[in-house]
């Protein structure tokens, strides 16, 4: 299970928490721009206080790889201005925003940064590793940030395409951070897929709803089974111990989970597979489903 406080991140609750609103999970990149004050400890003390009211959910040094965090991930943080009616704060399952302490042009150490993109951007790959722990996609919708420019998205595009975005392309928004960013991918490599293998929709489905009361241990179609269940422990939502082959309540648990990520609510994110979500585990983890 994916902690909604990142693990290693300083917890500084800022509270004042709200809801999402649903759909494709996403993370939005910003930058300080200080040109008063390039710290950290300077920008925690203005999102820990006056800043509140414009707080993201990570600040993140790259110099260091100190970070801190003021939302849980399921919340929405107050680092986007609305489009009009539109709350770009509450836009998807999760919508993840990343201050970066950085301001162009800043030097350090006695060498100057253009841009977030020539930083050790240490403590990145974590970052990364986390965000795609709620299925935050590895893609740019509007393209990876190469100026410090506006390129503002469709608002089809905002509202329907999980992914990074950068402040410079959220609609309803005037800024032209983060400029060019590394990549982001590269950083933080995905561990090996499981071998290619064909699971049925049918029999995970009667594995499933076998006795979904029952605890974990009853098994039918175990291989099957045991193949989502690798592939939600690779999503950190199903504990090594409990990839036993068996769709018991755990597993049913981190399955609903699975669903949540992908914006199903209700009876839609009960622990069930169900084709699309089953297909998208399946892409992600190397195995073909059959009906």
């Amino acid at each position: 299970m994916v902690d909604l406080w990142m693990p290693g991140a300083a917890r500084h609750s800022l509270g004042n928490t709200g809801a999402m609103n649903g759909g494709p999970a996403r993370a939005v990149w910003h930058t300080t721009s200080n040109s008063k004050d390039w710290t950290f400890a300077n920008e925690l003390g203005w999102f820990t206080g006056g800043g509140a009211g414009v707080a993201p959910h990570l600040l993140w040094d790259p110099f260091t790889g100190q970070i801190a965090q003021f939302f849980p991930a399921n919340s929405r943080s107050m680092a986007l201005l609305n489009d009009g009616a539109l709350k770009t704060n509450r836009t998807g399952a999760y919508c993840i925003q990343i201050e970066v302490v950085f301001t162009a042009g800043e030097t350090v150490n006695g060498k100057r940064y253009a841009s977030v993109r020539e930083t050790p951007c240490k403590g990145l790959g974590e970052i990364v590793t986390w965000l795609r722990g709620f299925g935050i996609p590895d893609t740019w919708p509007g393209g990876p940030p190469t100026a410090f420019a506006r390129d503002t998205v469709p608002l089809d595009t905002w509202l329907h395409h999980g992914g990074h975005y950068g402040h410079h392309q959220i609609p309803g928004n005037d800024h032209v951070d983060p400029g060019p960013m590394p990549d982001l991918f590269e950083t933080a490599p995905r561990p090996p897929k499981p071998s290619t293998s064909k699971v049925s929709l049918a029999h995970v489905v009667a594995a499933a709803k076998k006795d979904p009361a029952a605890p974990q241990g009853h098994t039918t179609h175990k291989a099957e089974v045991l193949v989502v269940e690798r592939a939600l422990k690779a999503e950190k939502l199903l504990e090594a111990a409990y990839v036993d082959g068996s769709f018991g309540t755990l597993t049913i648990s981190a399955y609903a989970q699975w669903q949540r990520r992908l914006g199903y609510t209700g009876k839609s994110a009960d622990g069930i597979p169900g084709m699309t979500s089953l297909k998208k585990l399946g892409e992600r983890h190397g195995f073909h489903v059959t009906e």
